[in-house]
């Protein structure tokens, strides 16, 4: 599981969480025993095979919401945003996704995020922790972008329009201002070739 914002700088996704603080990884099979959680890199034993230092899956206390944030001139993560715990309850009747609560037997700790409850309410919360501001000041920067292609072309449409003979008022009205407006506006525009 996970969430990424439409300009793919940003991914959401929740990870096991131990009593002590340390995060394990959603990682299960080939050298990880069931009922463990991965909680490190994959290292060389002794004998030449490859494994995942681990923890027991009944030691997690919760899943904790993070973010990898990039940048548009980098590769990879440039760092972890790590938001709210959702914190691991002992049985079914005291579940409840929205307030953070989440029961899973041992056996499903790496996979609570297969459920769509619950990865519905990490996506909502992922995105009014921290996504929601990072796509809002997106389309803060695409609106300003637009605004200034939208003066430029305004600009050269009045600047058209007096070398073709407009007068300041008929400009004014087509641009939505008064005469006055328009002509201190494209003033400068009446010796110059558009």
């Amino acid at each position: 599981m996970g969430f990424v914002t439409d300009d793919g700088l940003h991914e959401g996704y929740l990870v096991p969480q131990f009593g002590d603080g340390q995060r394990g990884h959603a990682v299960t099979g080939g050298s990880i025993p069931h009922g463990e959680i991965a909680v490190g890199a994959e290292r060389q034993d002794r004998d030449g095979s490859w494994a995942y230092p681990t923890r027991p899956a009944g030691e997690v206390t919760g899943w904790v919401l993070c973010c990898n944030c990039s940048s548009q001139t980098s590769f990879g993560p440039v760092r972890t945003w790590v938001g709210p715990v959702f914190t691991r309850v002992p049985s079914k009747a005291l579940e409840h996704p929205a307030a953070l609560r989440i029961f899973a037997p041992d056996e499903e700790v790496a996979h609570v995020t297969d459920r769509e409850d619950i990865e519905d309410a990490a996506r909502d919360l992922w995105r009014s922790e921290h996504a929601f501001s990072v796509d809002a000041l997106a389309e803060v920067s695409a609106a300003a972008e637009a605004a200034a292609a939208a003066r430029a072309r305004l600009d050269a449409a009045g600047a058209l329009a007096r070398h073709g003979g407009a007068s300041w008022a008929d400009i004014g009205r087509a641009a939505g201002m008064a005469r006055q407006s328009a002509q201190e506006r494209w003033r400068n525009v009446d010796g110059a070739q558009p």
